[in-house]
């Protein structure tokens, strides 16, 4: 660890600039995202939303030449039941013989493919509806669009797109809405006092989500116009609002719309009800003025309603994201010197931006590509909710990770309680791969064999009782808590051989490429399992309530992390040999997340944990490090007291790529599009600890960044890590 001199350096070179108040407005305006090309499909939109509800947009400012998607935390639907005749409800799962008994997980069904494959895409999230620019009687063309230039004014949470139609000035503001699902739009151009510019709705259709839409770039489709209806209810003459009906057999929902009384706009069908043609529902909002501007909100809900005049969204929504921006923690970087400082600053920024665009929802952790499009069909990954929302809780902003949790859980308490009881234990298992609706846990491999979400909610709920260490956080948590401790004690079994309790086989780990009916013992699950139940046993401590024998007696007989040679290795049975298996070392993050982002536990011998980080470091090489694997690797290196690694993982942007906008990209093999949010959120986690530390960090210095090398690291508001 850190010398109390190398601390002391530290504090002296720094004292002056952390305590210093930092301007953030200067620093997040910096790096305002600017565009002046048209972009491609391949290319992450932009966005402006809430954390519930996301607008994506190409270079308009508007969903013109590429239909990107507006998605929520709401819109959700069923596709039509297999063709061939089988029915969800005849799925059971495949059995797998677990401590000598057979256990039925939720595993394909090769008998009962198109059923399985149906319970792992439904339900899938819906693309709301496209909003873009039509001229002369048609969708503009991205060939008629010239001189483009788009800023995200990232301080404002203001999206202006400046371009050419025909010659003509283009403008589009583009502004969110953090209340409601809402997205306002002032168009200003004499195209549009001349009639030639108005704007277009048009609304998709999801498809029969077999593996082929398994990632949907731009989610729904426009060929099955007689699949779902819309309705003009409202057209807006004679007022300020007008509106369509949106009906998909079990979902309908209205997009609302809203004008000023001095620009009025009315609405209109392009084709006539029950149109087979690709645009039977399309519509068009055209200026009933003399006016070269349209302005509106466009407000997307479960049932009618007239919404917000745009002016006072556009108000609004500026007062919101500077107060986002001002409180919680801040991190600047400006006055370093390091080459790298600028790059790294941009990333936190952009980040932090992102985060509360895609992640900040009531009640729900976000999918892997947040509400920019569908990837897993718009689920979200329950092994992932560390590295989605962790960050909030180390970055200050408590409030909106206290939007998610303990709620999230109690969401899915009945469904995980059956789960965990029709398989034969006690207490919740909690889901893999899910959505709120039904809570399934979608039928896969690994989906059905993982095991790393179980201890999550205890870390979560740490992370809460740190921020608010009161009784009401205890009792808040403390039914999620007890029924989870109550299946981790409850699902271990005793081995004869040892009287230890093991975990697996069959069991899946971290890294998702062990051989599952053989692997025992994962290293990182069992050293968390044990974690977890402690970490239960001290919160009915806490609350002065008796603890149960059962959570004692296990966490204290449970099996250790296994050893090879004096390092850890992956799990139960490996021989020294195994570090020449490209299978297993191509991805080892496990070991190193036993001294990283597990905190402390007599389960993990902290000399073992550093050798085996070194040995990780000297075999994982940069190109084959993906997804969350650099933030993971940086809080390791923190945590060893290695500076200099961390700041090296948290740097490697020739392999570590962010895009133009500041996405996190995944790599690898992974198939997933952009963008990557456990990246961007994984990446502000990291840093936090870089900054700060956790709590049995003591030193003054931030401990990962190394002195000397031209770091100056001024933050205010974050809190220490666990």
């Amino acid at each position: 660890m850190w010398s109390s001199n190398t601390a002391l350096c530290w504090s002296l070179s720094l004292i002056s600039l952390v305590h210093a108040k930092i301007d953030r407005q200067d620093v997040v305006s910096r790096f305002n995202i600017v565009r002046s090309i048209l972009i491609d499909n391949e290319t992450t939109p932009l966005q402006v939303g809430n954390g519930n509800f996301a607008f994506n947009v190409d270079n308009t400012g508007m969903q013109t030449f590429l239909p990107f998607n507006t998605l929520s935390s709401w819109a959700w639907h069923n596709d039509s039941l297999p063709a061939n005749g089988e029915m969800p409800s005849d799925y059971k799962g495949l059995m797998r013989e677990t401590y000598g008994r057979e256990v039925f997980y939720d595993i394909p069904d090769p008998k009962l493919k198109q059923a399985t494959q149906w319970l792992i895409a439904n339900p899938n999230r819906v693309n709301l509806g496209r909003i873009g620019l039509r001229f002369k009687g048609v969708t503009l063309s991205k060939s008629l669009i010239t001189k483009p230039k788009q800023e995200l004014e990232l301080w404002n949470g203001v999206i202006t797109s400046k371009f050419k139609v025909d010659g003509k000035d283009v403008k589009i503001i583009t502004q969110g809405d953090f209340e409601t699902d809402a997205v306002a739009f002032s168009i200003e151009s004499d195209l549009v006092s001349t009639g030639d510019l108005q704007v277009e709705l048009d609304f998709p259709y999801p498809p029969i989500h077999t593996t082929t839409y398994k990632y949907e770039v731009f989610a729904g489709v426009y060929n099955f116009p007689l699949n779902h209806t819309t309705t003009l209810v409202q057209d807006g003459v004679d007022r300020t609002s007008g509106h369509v009906r949106h009906n998909m057999q079990e979902l309908e929902y209205f997009t609302n719309l809203r004008w000023p009384k001095e620009t009025p706009l009315r609405l209109s069908r392009n084709e006539p009800p029950n149109s087979t043609a690709i645009s039977a529902h399309r519509y068009t909002l055209s200026s009933l003025s003399n006016t070269s501007s349209i302005t509106f909100t466009a407000h997307f809900s479960h049932d009618q309603r007239v919404p917000s005049f745009p002016a006072k969204i556009q108000e609004k929504n500026v007062k919101d994201w500077n107060q986002y921006w001002k409180e919680g923690g801040f991190v600047d970087l400006t006055a370093s010197s390091n080459p790298n400082a600028t790059e790294l600053q941009r990333r936190v920024i952009k980040s932090q931006y992102h985060v509360r665009v895609n992640s900040a929802a009531k009640g729900q952790s976000p999918q892997e590509s947040g509400l920019m499009n569908n990837g897993w069909y718009g689920k979200f990954h329950m092994e992932m909710l560390i590295w989605h929302n962790a960050h909030w809780a180390t970055w200050g902003k408590q409030k909106y990770f206290n939007d998610i949790f303990p709620e999230l859980y109690e969401t899915l308490l009945p469904s995980s309680l059956a789960r965990a009881k029709s398989m034969g234990w006690e207490g919740a298992r909690w889901p893999k791969m899910t959505e709120l609706e039904t809570g399934v846990s979608s039928p896969g491999d690994i989906n059905a064999l993982l095991l790393w979400q179980q201890p999550h909610p205890m870390y979560l709920a740490q992370l809460a009782y740190q921020a608010h260490p009161t009784r009401e956080t205890l009792q808040s948590w403390d039914k999620v808590l007890t029924a989870t401790a109550n299946y981790m004690a409850s699902y271990p079994g005793l081995n004869n051989k040892t009287g230890k309790y093991d975990l697996g086989p069959p069991s899946y780990g971290v890294t998702e490429n062990t051989p599952p009916n053989s692997t025992r013992n994962l290293a990182y699950e069992i050293a968390y399992w044990r974690w977890g139940l402690d970490a239960a046993i001290d919160w009915k401590r806490k609350l002065q309530q008796p603890v149960p024998d059962k959570w004692v007696h296990v966490a204290s007989n449970l099996a250790l992390p296994p050893q090879v040679d004096g390092l850890y290795a992956v799990y139960e049975g490996l021989n020294s040999t195994w570090w020449n298996e490209t299978k297993l070392t191509g991805d080892p993050r496990s070991l190193i997340m036993l001294q990283g982002i597990l905190p402390d536990t007599p389960a993990v011998d902290s000399a073992i944990a550093l050798r085996t980080a070194d040995k990780v470091w000297d075999i994982w090489g940069d190109a084959r490090i993906r997804g969350w694997g650099r933030p993971v690797l940086a809080i390791n290196s923190a945590r060893i007291g290695n500076p200099k690694r961390a700041i090296y993982h948290l740097t490697a942007y020739d392999y570590w790529k962010f895009d133009d906008a500041g996405f996190a990209i995944r790599g690898g093999d992974g198939g997933t599009p952009p963008p990557f949010m456990p990246g961007n959120a994984g990446f502000l986690l990291a840093i936090a600890y870089c900054a700060v530390g956790w709590q049995r960090y003591d030193g003054d210095a931030p401990p990962g960044f190394p002195q000397g090398e031209g770091w100056v690291v001024k933050h205010e508001g974050l809190m220490k890590a666990l």
